[in-house]
């Protein structure tokens, strides 16, 4: 029989003094209650309890046990509780992976809001552009930019929307000319993000509909905030994230061909190595997360895009 039952068994039998009484509390049957102390009786090798048709009294090895079971179930009650708390308070250290890319859009300061509003975690950052599952690299959670999620096993889900824009430097196009349609970037030299899925097609909708093309250069690269550099020296045209290139865009360091074209947007998602109830932790961080990029429009994720999946995901079980 299960041990650590028989002990709690026997526990309620003393302090209730009563094998019936015992039983009724237990929700056992008294032949059952009996077997248990039995088993332990016959595990230890000797009497535990004296019994009597008015009472039940402790032996001598009876007390030794009886205070050692006392101290053991406490503990393990005690072990449970203080990590039921963990699961529902968010504390402990926080492993977070990251592209790099997100460091420009204000990241630091959303991490900082996070650890004013929750001072028993800390977080320890990982920024990389190269992803890979985090359950490998005792992550607890890692964000993901992409267009689609595939080939992951994980959980994952969306938390916010990265409009991406169509850049060139003033220099490039006065020497190689605006291109006139999406067709004609064919003709340019077109920087490339290497990460993704089908990284030469570019993807645009507009009131023409939809367009694809797929592009050529001789630059290509893992790091967007490497590609905006290259693309300010006049190397040719990218597609990079809003948030990356605004201030350029204002300061006319970069312009946008073919504006009326809107670059098809990217995701990031939270990808768990749980597959389901994250811990306090990371649940209050990605709904943290979800919040702070929800408030700036450009940001915010559509409907349909799995926020009702991404709720219940976050919440935890019953």
């Amino acid at each position: 029989m299960d041990r650590l039952t028989a002990m709690a068994v026997f526990r309620k039998v003393v302090e209730r003094g009563s094998f019936t009484v015992a039983a009724e509390h237990l929700n056992m049957s008294n032949a059952s209650v009996s077997k248990y102390v039995a088993s332990l009786e016959t595990r230890i090798g000797t009497p535990l309890l004296t019994r009597t048709t008015r009472r039940v009294s402790l032996t001598e090895a009876g007390r030794s046990y009886y205070a050692k079971c006392i101290r053991i179930l406490d503990e393990i009650e005690e072990a449970e509780t203080s990590t039921g708390q963990l699961q529902t308070t968010p504390r402990g250290l926080l492993k977070v992976r990251a592209p790099v890319s997100l460091g420009a859009a204000r990241f630091g300061r959303t991490v900082a809001d996070f650890l004013a509003r929750f001072p028993d975690v800390t977080i320890e950052m990982t920024l990389n552009d190269r992803f890979s599952d985090p359950a490998d690299e005792g992550f607890d959670v890692a964000l993901l930019i992409a267009g689609k999620v595939t080939g992951l096993t994980r959980a994952t889900q969306p938390i916010a929307r990265m409009a991406r824009a169509l850049v060139a430097a003033p220099a490039y196009l006065a020497q190689h000319g605006m291109p006139t349609s999406v067709p004609s970037l064919k003709r340019h030299n077109c920087i490339i993000y290497s990460r993704g899925h089908v990284p030469d097609e570019w993807r645009f909708s507009g009131t023409g509909g939809e367009r694809v093309v797929r592009v050529s250069g001789n630059c290509r690269c893992n790091n967007a905030m490497l590609l905006r550099e290259a693309l300010l020296e006049g190397a040719g045209i990218g597609l990079l994230p809003t948030f990356l290139v605004t201030a350029d865009l204002v300061d006319g360091s970069l312009q946008m061909p073919l504006s009326e074209w809107v670059p098809e947007s990217r995701t990031i998602y939270a990808v768990f190595p749980q597959q389901h109830h994250p811990s306090a932790k990371v649940r209050a961080f990605v709904n943290f997360l979800a919040h702070s990029f929800a408030a700036d429009s450009q940001w915010q994720i559509a409907p349909h895009e799995g926020r009702e999946a991404f709720t219940n995901l976050l919440t935890p079980a019953a």
